[in-house]
């Protein structure tokens, strides 16, 4: 079992297993994290259980039908589900245990920080995953 909360302990869920990891490099995410890039762990939605705190969830649309989710008393993000992917993404940073599973791949990296340099052999896609880009 995979343990994790937001910096305040308000949101608290559990994890089964994780699937995959991923690094975005995404404007969003590195605004949203303040960081060169936002690392999740995607879970299947049947291995993914909310402990508390869901009420404490705001929502901001950063694309028109993509939504973050965070807490709204200290700001973490938080999990949510996009209406585009089969499974909840998590940032990884919430994560208190280890997930077994580590980065597979870069995406968004035709807006990385200029400022930074990808130094690992991982594969990168400029911008979606094929197959996973939201359907219109």
């Amino acid at each position: 079992m995979i343990k994790g909360s937001c910096a305040c302990g308000g949101i608290r869920f559990e994890i089964d297993a994780v699937r995959s990891m991923t690094h975005c490099h995404c404007t969003t995410c590195r605004k949203l994290t303040g960081a060169s890039f936002a690392t999740f762990a995607h879970v299947e939605k049947d291995k993914f259980r909310w402990l508390a705190g869901e009420e404490l969830i705001s929502r901001y649309e950063s694309a028109p039908g993509s939504f973050r989710a965070f807490c709204r008393v200290c700001g973490s993000l938080a999990p949510g589900q996009a209406p585009y992917l089969a499974t909840v993404s998590v940032p990884a940073g919430l994560l208190e245990d280890d997930p077994g599973v580590r980065p597979r791949l870069h995406v968004f990296t035709a807006s990385k920080a200029p400022w930074w340099e990808i130094h690992d052999d991982l594969p990168q896609h400029r911008e979606w995953v094929p197959g996973y880009e939201p359907k219109q």
